[in-house]
C-alpha cells in the first residue's frame, strides 16, 4: 500500500483496521518480531479488532450510505464517530452529533437509531 496524499481524510477504526492488517502481511519479513513497531501494529490491531467484532466492510459502506442519505445533513466527523462507536440509545448518539435536539426530532432520533441497528452487527 502507498500513501498518495498525507492529511486528506480520517479513517474508521475498521479501515485503520484493514491498514494494519496489509502492514502485518507485506512488513512481515522487514519487521524483526520484537520491534517497536511490530508490537505496535500488533496492539493496535488486538484493540480495533476487539472494538470491531463482527463488523465488515459491507455493514461498513451500508450504513455510511444511508447516513449520506438521511434527511439531516451529517458532517463528516459524525459520521465517522457514528460509524466507530455504533450508538445504541439516544443519549449515545445525543453526544455524537452538534445540536442534537436542536438539528433533529425525536422521529429523526428513532429512524437513525434504526438505520444504525438495521446496518451494523449486533452487540456483544
Amino acid at each position: 500500500m502507498e500513501i498518495k496524499s498525507a492529511k486528506v481524510g480520517s479513517l474508521c477504526n475498521f479501515e485503520v483496521l484493514n491498514l494494519l492488517n496489509e502492514l502485518k502481511f507485506t512488513r512481515k519479513n522487514n519487521v524483526r518480531s520484537g520491534s517497536q513497531l511490530a508490537t505496535v501494529v500488533y496492539e493496535a490491531s488486538q484493540y480495533l479488532q476487539h472494538l470491531n467484532i463482527g463488523q465488515n466492510e459491507v455493514q461498513v459502506r451500508n450504513l455510511l450510505k444511508e447516513l449520506s442519505s438521511f434527511p439531516v445533513r451529517l458532517t463528516y466527523n459524525e459520521k465517522l464517530m457514528i460509524v466507530n462507536t455504533l450508538p445504541r440509545t439516544s443519549l449515545e448518539l445525543s453526544l455524537l452529533i452538534n445540536g442534537y435536539d436542536d438539528r433533529l426530532t425525536e422521529e429523526q432520533i428513532h429512524d437513525l437509531l434504526g438505520i444504525i441497528s438495521r446496518t451494523s452487527p449486533e452487540p456483544i
